[in-house]
């Protein structure tokens, strides 16, 4: 999509059978007028008076240039509003404005563009003004799911993580999330690596990345490849600590569903729940040990009914009647280990083993045991985790 504004005419031809010339050009002269209006910061002009604004006047230019009497005659305008909306207007740049997305190649997307997000515009406070890096269709949001969870996941949290967003984008849905570090950050590669698409909502212009240990992701994203990020957040706008909350309105509200993988007692992922709850979403939840503390906010959104209990991505799809996916069958993989591999492999099970702990019990040479490992990775059977760390693969016995 080109920088600036307006989408291509290929998508544009999709999106509406009105004159394309005509709309084009309506759109251009509209934009500033929105762009505008986003940056009355302070005023309570949220989505949901400005959309009434707009429904009064019949144009966001007509709108903006309503003088304060006409403004009075709005009910659900104060006095004091009015006041801040006159005033802060005479400070708004429109030349700047334009000139600034121009420069980031960041896509505007005002409440009633063809392709706002049309489940987003359902929600209670929609944004003003959506900005986009990257590519992204109406299409593609139809079956889009969030995926949430802790910034600190256990090696079970990372590795269903990367399950469930892998399985979804194989079956067609759009992941979403925020781009965090932990799950979020798993969930995204995981929809890359099944070959699908992911969108990044960030608390931050969407043309800063944060964190920036992520800067790989996110120029997967940015340049289209993957999916998009988008914020509510006029480019350049540093991402703040309110910021964040704020933000995981949109990642439920752009999704059918919401699935938590791992959150503790006072998860930020427990607020995109919460929030999906109340925007009608589905919102599902992977129950842990009792004593487990990533677990503890996954297993009281179930007992509180908030939540759905799901034990893999196909139970996503059948509860959101999406698609007709053929359950996997329980087949173990049988693998005949002689020697030190099947002495190896006994030790190794599905909670994690250190490799000295290995070395120890086993009397192996470092070198050894980590040959022996190496050929149990090779056959698919343990997997290597971060820090030397070891564990068996699941749906595996030996012969």
């Amino acid at each position: 999509m080109s920088c600036g504004q307006l989408p291509d005419d290929e998508v544009f031809n999709e999106i509406t059978n009105r004159d394309e010339k005509e709309l084009r050009k309506q759109l251009t002269r509209e934009l500033p007028y929105w762009l505008a209006f986003d940056q009355l910061s302070g005023v309570g002009l949220g989505g949901k008076r400005l959309r009434l604004l707009f429904e009064h006047f019949l144009s966001i230019e007509a709108a903006w240039s309503a003088s304060a009497t006409e403004l009075r005659t709005l009910p659900w305008l104060k006095s004091e509003q009015i006041e801040q909306i006159v005033q802060k207007r005479k400070e708004v740049n429109f030349d700047q404005l334009m000139e600034t997305l121009e420069k980031t190649g960041v896509t505007a997307l005002p409440l009633n563009h063809p392709l706002y997000p049309s489940r987003l515009r359902e929600i209670a406070d929609p944004p003003i003004v959506l900005y986009m890096k990257g590519q992204l269709t109406p299409q593609e949001l139809d079956h889009s799911i969030a995926i949430v969870g802790t910034r600190r996941p256990t090696t079970y949290g990372q590795r269903l993580a990367k399950e469930f967003a892998r399985g979804l984008a194989e079956a067609g849905a759009t992941v979403v999330s925020g781009m965090a570090v932990g799950v979020d950050s798993l969930c995204h590669w995981g929809a890359i690596e099944g070959g699908g698409r992911t969108v990044a909502v960030l608390a931050s212009g969407p043309d800063l990345c944060y964190p920036t240990s992520n800067k790989p992701l996110y120029n997967g994203l940015i340049d289209g490849t993957h999916g998009a990020v988008l914020s509510e957040f006029f480019p350049g706008t540093k991402p703040e600590h309110w910021r964040f909350p704020a933000r995981n309105r949109i990642i439920s509200g752009l999704s059918k569903g919401v699935v938590v993988i791992e959150a503790g007692a006072t998860s930020g992922s427990l607020i995109t729940a919460d929030i999906g709850f109340e925007q009608s979403r589905e919102i599902f939840a992977i129950p842990g040990r009792v004593d487990a503390p990533m677990s503890m906010g996954c297993n009281k959104l179930i007992a509180a009914n908030k939540a759905q209990l799901v034990m893999n991505y196909i139970d996503v799809l059948n509860a959101l009647n999406w698609v007709s996916v053929p359950a996997p069958r329980e087949v173990p993989t049988m693998v005949e280990l002689f020697g030190r591999e099947k002495e190896v492999f006994e030790l190794v099970t599905s909670e994690p083993v250190h490799f000295d702990v290995l070395s120890q019990r086993l009397e192996m040479s470092a070198g050894e045991l980590s040959a022996t490992l190496t050929m149990l990775e090779l056959a698919g059977i343990v997997e290597r985790l971060p820090g030397d760390w070891y564990a068996r693969q699941t749906k595996v016995s030996t012969i």
